[in-house]
């Protein structure tokens, strides 16, 4: 399976579906319209994204990697399919043909918006909880917040952070802008370090990438890090989100399906592939998640739907 070079958090799909083989989850039963559940021979997985940030063969290669990796551990034959977008994983979860939703979490939020049924299994966590978002430039830059980054280049890392973007997007309307009118030119790069390689080289003016990114380069490389400064950040953002749909998973396996998450960093098997995927831990759904979650959604509403 492949991973971007130095970019410690990029693909967090990935991360979450490879940690879902260390649990516990040999019989899941399916609540069938009747209401009566049934074991299931084949886990039903569904993204509303990308898992790698890849695509064409690289994604393909991937995901066999993956699936073959979960039918070891497991002994379930399985299948991860990458949906139109989040609309169509919670309908189909709805409707029980997945198992499994992995949301970005203001994803999740404007899901369960719409389908109050759609409960949160687990949070994925990378270092921090709660992913925060950044804008950064080189220290003589003489932008001090997010409206002096106007005109100049930027360079948004390819890692499968959606949330980037979203926050970049957000940042620009509030100065009446689209993003690709805010900025001069938007580029991208296939690892965080390297855009911030750039920021530093003067190839780009900015950056915008997540705290555990940057935390990851500051230890790297300190000198080069000190050559940056912030200019703008963004609140907290939910992070991503395994879910499920109340009508299709019972409670007597959402709890030992939970616990087999949570504890998946406990075993050597499972602390070697946090440390393989940089993932830090599956934890419960935190008491502040819902006000993090109304907060996300009042300054990103859901968009209409085509």
């Amino acid at each position: 399976m492949l991973l971007r070079r130095n970019s410690p958090v990029g693909g967090q799909y990935r991360f979450v579906l490879c940690a879902l083989a260390l649990t516990t989850i040999l019989s899941i039963p399916l609540a069938l319209a009747e209401g009566a559940p049934a074991k299931i021979d084949v886990l039903h997985v569904g993204t509303s994204g990308t898992l790698t940030g890849e695509q064409g063969s690289r994604e393909k290669g991937a995901l066999e990697s993956l699936k073959s990796f979960i039918k070891e551990v497991t002994g379930l034959d399985n299948d991860i399919t990458r949906q139109k977008d989040w609309r169509e994983l919670t309908d189909k979860m709805a409707k029980g043909q997945l198992h499994i939703g992995v949301f970005q979490g203001y994803e999740f939020g404007w899901a369960q918006k719409e389908h109050a049924e759609l409960k949160p299994l687990a949070l994925a966590i990378n270092l921090y909880r709660y992913p925060v978002v950044y804008a950064v430039t080189a220290k003589d830059n003489p932008a001090k917040d997010f409206a002096g980054l106007q005109g100049h280049t930027v360079c948004l890392p390819d890692t499968g952070q959606p949330y980037l973007q979203l926050f970049a997007a957000h940042e620009a309307k509030a100065q009446g802008k689209d993003l690709k009118d805010f900025f001069s030119k938007v580029t991208a790069e296939q690892g965080v370090e390297d855009c911030l390689d750039n920021v530093v080289d003067g190839t780009v003016q900015a950056a915008i990438v997540d705290r555990a990114a940057l935390e990851a380069y500051k230890q790297r490389k300190p000198g080069r890090f000190n050559k940056l400064k912030e200019v703008a950040k963004s609140k907290p953002f939910p992070p991503v989100v395994i879910a499920y749909y109340d009508k299709v998973l019972d409670e007597s396996t959402l709890k030992p399906f939970r616990e087999g998450l949570e504890g998946a960093g406990k075993t050597e098997k499972g602390k070697t592939m946090m440390t393989l995927f940089h993932l830090t831990a599956f934890e419960s759904v935190p008491d502040d998640f819902a006000k993090v979650l109304a907060d996300t959604l009042k300054d990103y509403p859901a968009p209409k739907a085509n």
